[in-house]
């Protein structure tokens, strides 16, 4: 892929690419190109608030796991008094790593070349030959761990880099009455089963969030054994059926999959079912309970997948939810996180069901997982040729649709499930950040 030749020559290109989006057309070139990676570790990464963990995840005092946000590593720890903190995972004397372990637990992190040593807070408590070296010239509250704004929505655990950009619950702008479908599953909310899946792949982050957004369109086809063996509740006629929501402005989506006839909350125990009634909104209810498959992208890289998947074929479907981060790692190449959620009040044996479930359908070699990313790999490759500099691809499928007036959810909603609605809202918000507008 040859670079642009200058930063007016990429500017010109996010120009084109966002009047573009108002014809329903989108450049190949945003999937594989090194200017546009760069560009995103700028102006979007550097802006928006990005999912870093689950409070589950690090549930004692000192519990830690290393994540990133763009091209920074970070720390995110729960300190002695309860309280979850994010902080680059770098010493302030010399920069090297401060913490090498993926997860784990410690009240204090020691520097391996120098020896400086911070509270799991990011507080710096420990420099060596202190009144020997520095001569009471260095102050260690100056020299603490970088401190990055994090907050929390149920559970999840977001970060942002930008001191001064809207707090979570504006930048969500409403989402969260969809997020709840798959973290209100009594009043105990949910957990994560066991630790994430993790592994590289070569494919941009970005068709996976897009595909995340409500891409029912490809399940029929990428997934057809699916249907053809009895292992998912649905049938290539019905499978469009639904609704497609989205946040105007904001970039996340969700698609709800209703199935015809399928029972209500169908694959989760009596128990679950009490306690997301009770948890939910009768609003929430009365939509999430029609809702077969539900898959959706919080912008710009955090997406969940609620769906029954058959243990053995032609059985009745368990009700699994898994949570995936995709963390760029490069032009083309990305880091996969995902996790399990289960219901942190289930019965013990439903919670084991739906993680096998999860495991088979989208574990990292889950039938469903293998299909995507034979996909993905491939549509991240053909975007990094040459002649692929001037292709668009089409996202015109429902330019007409009109909103549903009678749904009860946020945002804009639109009939039928299959639809690019929610794609071309999510590219708009990235258009928006690569130009330098939010």
């Amino acid at each position: 892929m040859t670079a642009f030749n200058d930063a007016t020559g990429l500017a010109d290109w996010v120009s084109r690419t966002r009047a573009g989006l108002t014809e329903g057309r989108f450049p190949a070139r945003a999937f594989n190109d090194v200017d546009v990676h760069a560009l995103e570790q700028e102006r979007l990464f550097a802006k928006a608030w990005c999912f870093l963990a689950h409070e589950s995840e690090i549930p004692s005092p000192g519990d830690y796991v290393t994540r990133k946000i763009g091209n920074n590593n970070l720390i995110v720890a729960r300190d002695e008094h309860g309280v979850i903190h994010a902080n680059l995972n770098m010493c302030r004397h010399r920069g090297n790593v401060m913490c090498k372990s993926e997860m784990g637990n410690a009240s204090h992190f020691r520097c391996s070349y120098h020896g400086w040593t911070y509270k799991n807070s990011g507080e710096l408590v420990g420099v060596p030959y202190m009144k020997e070296g520095y001569e009471g010239r260095l102050k260690r509250k100056d020299w603490g761990l970088v401190a990055v704004r994090v907050d929390t929505y149920e559970g999840l655990v977001f970060g942002c880099l930008d001191p001064e950009g809207p707090s979570l619950a504006e930048y969500l702008g409403g989402f969260q009455f969809y997020l709840d479908l798959y973290l209100k599953h009594g009043l105990g909310g949910v957990e994560v089963h066991g630790p994430p899946d993790h592994w590289v792949a070569d494919t941009d982050w970005k068709i996976c969030a897009e595909n995340f957004a409500g891409d029912g369109y490809h399940t029929p086809v990428a997934h057809q054994w699916g249907f053809h063996l009895g292992y998912f509740p649905s049938s290539g006629t019905t499978h469009s059926q639904g609704w497609a929501a989205s946040i105007p402005g904001k970039g996340h989506g969700i698609g709800l999959g209703h199935g015809p006839g399928y029972p209500a909350f169908s694959g989760f125990p009596d128990q679950v079912v009490a306690g997301m009634k009770e948890a939910m909104s009768p609003e929430q209810v009365a939509v999430f309970s029609q809702i077969r498959t539900a898959v959706g992208t919080v912008f710009p890289n955090l997406s969940f997948l609620m769906q029954p998947f058959s243990l053995v074929p032609g059985d009745p479907g368990v009700r699994f939810v898994t949570m995936r981060l995709y963390h760029p790692a490069g032009p083309g190449r990305m880091e996969m996180y995902s996790w399990c959620l289960v219901p942190k009040d289930a019965p013990e044996d439903y919670k084991a069901e739906a993680y096998r479930a999860y495991t088979l359908a989208f574990g990292q070699a889950g039938t469903f997982e293998q299909d995507d990313f034979e996909n993905w790999t491939k549509v991240t490759a053909s975007a990094g040729s040459g002649l692929v500099r001037d292709l668009d691809f089409p996202y015109i499928m429902g330019m007409e649709s009109e909103p549903v007036p009678e749904f009860p959810g946020p945002g804009h909603v639109v009939r039928p499930y299959v639809n690019d609605t929610n794609f071309r809202n999510m590219w708009s918000r990235w258009g928006d950040y690569l130009a330098g507008e939010a």
